[in-house]
């Protein structure tokens, strides 16, 4: 999988209280009054269907119905498994909170991500693919609001679109990982997962599943000192530039703590699984660690699978155990 080089310092409006969303052209308030149910767009195709037919493939489907990329996703179907409805499986992109695209899930460069999208399509999951807000034009809690407004649009209209509301995981990879966590984990915060588009339903999820994530942004810089020997620090951080201000002092610290998947464990939190790289220096495997534990200790459900490689490595799509492992998780926590 590519990995993309870090782009240039985000330049963003400075946060009201802890935490808030900024935009660049054609940015959209992470809370603001953007089109509800009632406005948004009916699902685009990129080819058209009579009834019952299912359309293996609609992209760019507006989720807002604003009409920006932000807010747009791709959805494929399985073919030659009967109408559906199917179990649904949203992938949310990596690349530093700062690059990437819903494309990458289809395009043969990424030819580790084609193969598990494949993988899951075989196996009778459809897969969506949503767009979000990049730095330097944006700063949490926007791109996750991006995402769980993407999660409220596919379950709300499930019955047009030939999947099952009731059946949906959100998976990431990277940054993706993280967005992803935080949607999943937080579906009863309105703060963080905001009112963009579709309201009708919440962004609830049975599970998620994390490839080489962010999970604790208090605690990245000390895990890149202990596994590789350090980090870009403190606000030019990655995850410093996501919430605007220095992870590692005090004063922004409770960004940090609000902006991480580990602090909204939970007895009744979706089923997690987790894999990641021993040798990882971008996503240090103690991220993955914590999380699962703290999952585990609030009397969720986790798994974590932990190999000797770095991050974004091919071995997590293309290994045959790992693989079995993700179908396993997903038909146990989310198929049946």
């Amino acid at each position: 999988m590519t990995w993309r080089a870090f782009m240039t310092i985000a330049t963003c409006v400075a946060m009201a209280g802890a935490l808030t969303a900024c935009g660049g052209s054609g940015s959209t308030p992470e809370t603001g009054s953007s089109p509800t149910a009632s406005s948004s767009a009916p699902p685009q195709t990129s080819q058209s269907a009579t009834a019952g037919e299912v359309v293996p493939e609609r992209l760019d489907i507006d989720t807002v119905g604003d009409g920006i990329t932000e807010h747009k996703v791709d959805l494929f179907l399985p073919k030659d498994q009967g109408p559906g409805p199917f179990p649904l499986v949203i992938w949310v992109h990596g690349g530093g909170w700062k690059g990437g695209d819903k494309s990458d899930i289809g395009r043969a460069e990424d030819i580790q991500m084609v193969q598990t999208k494949e993988l899951m399509l075989s196996r009778g999951y459809a897969v969506a693919a949503p767009n979000y807000h990049l730095l330097p034009d944006t700063r949490f809690p926007q791109p996750m609001q991006d995402v769980a407004a993407a999660v409220r649009y596919l379950k709300a209209h499930g019955g047009e679109l030939g999947i099952d509301p009731n059946r949906v995981a959100l998976m990431g990879d990277s940054a993706g990982a993280h967005l992803a966590a935080m949607t999943a984990l937080t579906p009863d915060r309105a703060d963080l997962q905001g009112t963009l588009g579709d309201t009708s339903t919440d962004a609830k999820v049975k599970a998620f599943v994390g490839y080489y994530g962010i999970y604790d942004l208090t605690a990245r810089t000390r895990d890149q000192k202990e596994i590789c020997g350090g980090g870009k620090p403190g606000a030019e951080s990655s995850h410093g530039r996501l919430i605007g201000t220095d992870p590692d002092v005090p004063a922004g610290h409770e960004a940090a703590k609000t902006a991480s998947p580990v602090t909204y464990a939970a007895a009744d939190s979706p089923a997690v699984l987790l894999f990641s790289g021993r040798e990882d220096c971008t996503a240090p495997y103690p991220q993955a660690e914590r999380f699962a534990k703290a999952v585990k200790d609030a009397g969720g459900t986790s798994e974590i699978t932990l190999i000797d490689t770095a991050h974004g490595d091919q071995q997590f799509f293309t290994d045959p155990a790992i693989q079995d492992q993700l179908i396993r998780f997903l038909d146990a926590h989310v198929k049946n």
